[in-house]
């Protein structure tokens, strides 16, 4: 290794890309916080472990209080000597019960999980039964009364393309709230409603806001035709209230290229 003035040339840190899950529920949200417990502060904490000082983490996306994630994508450096798999086991020895990491590789040095992606895939959960299920409670809106699924789907069309938003929610920046949606579809399975969606990019509670205004449509409270006006109306106002956290989750970051993988 080569050394500058008689010193030991120090090495550059490897550039790695994870997928992670959590369970929102005793989250503050994905970004870290001077206060309250976050899921990129866990995860910061646990890196700080393996070497000894501090690691930065950066995310694809930055969900809510109380939104879980199976599909959330952060990247970070670090000094490693050993496999990546090594890595791997490493760091989930060291997440707390509520995170894990569910997949590990090198990447370029580049590589960003938020300005890289392409798109983001989110699904809500709806228990539509007349109880409670208290095993699934934490990751589902229960709603007693029967919902109307194919009337969400005919409304739900409508967010198809490039649209703007406004109706829906704020930009995490600036005041651009044009997005492209290419995924928009609720499916009944027995008692479990799921609305799945997929964006370039989403509004501040974007999906909950559509959520929670679809299921007026569902329960009656709104047409087909009145939720499309909603959209049009480019007034936040003029939307239903948000749906619960509990039900969202980040399910997918997609990108163009595969980062490339060293094991």
């Amino acid at each position: 290794m080569g050394r500058l003035g008689g010193l030991q040339e120090p090495q550059s840190p490897q550039h790695y890309k994870a997928t992670i899950a959590y369970d929102g529920t005793d989250f503050l949200g994905y970004q870290i916080q001077a206060q309250g417990r976050t899921v990129q502060g866990e995860v910061e904490k646990a890196l700080n472990i393996i070497a000894h000082k501090n690691i930065r983490v950066v995310g694809a996306g930055r969900t809510d209080t109380g939104v879980h994630a199976t599909g959330q994508v952060i990247a970070f450096g670090l000094n490693w000597r050993h496999p990546t798999a090594d890595l791997h086991r490493a760091l989930n020895a060291n997440l707390p019960p509520d995170i894990a990491l569910k997949a590990l590789t090198e990447a370029e040095a580049n590589f960003h999980p938020r300005f890289d992606a392409l798109n983001r895939q989110y699904r809500y959960t709806v228990l539509n039964q007349p109880t409670k299920d208290v095993l699934r409670q934490r990751y589902s809106l229960h709603i007693s009364r029967p919902v109307d699924v194919d009337r969400m789907q005919q409304a739900g069309i409508a967010l198809l393309g490039t649209h703007d938003f406004a109706s829906f929610g704020k930009p995490p920046q600036g005041n651009n709230t044009v997005r492209t949606v290419f995924q928009a579809n609720w499916q009944r399975s027995g008692s479990e409603i799921t609305f799945n969606i997929g964006a370039n990019a989403f509004l501040y509670r974007m999906v909950r806001n559509i959520v929670g205004t679809l299921l007026q449509v569902g329960l009656g409270q709104m047409t087909v035709d009145e939720f499309k006006a909603v959209l049009q109306a480019r007034d936040r106002s003029k939307a239903g209230p948000p749906a619960l956290s509990k039900g969202l989750c980040l399910v997918k970051v997609n990108y163009k290229e595969a980062v490339r993988s060293k094991q």
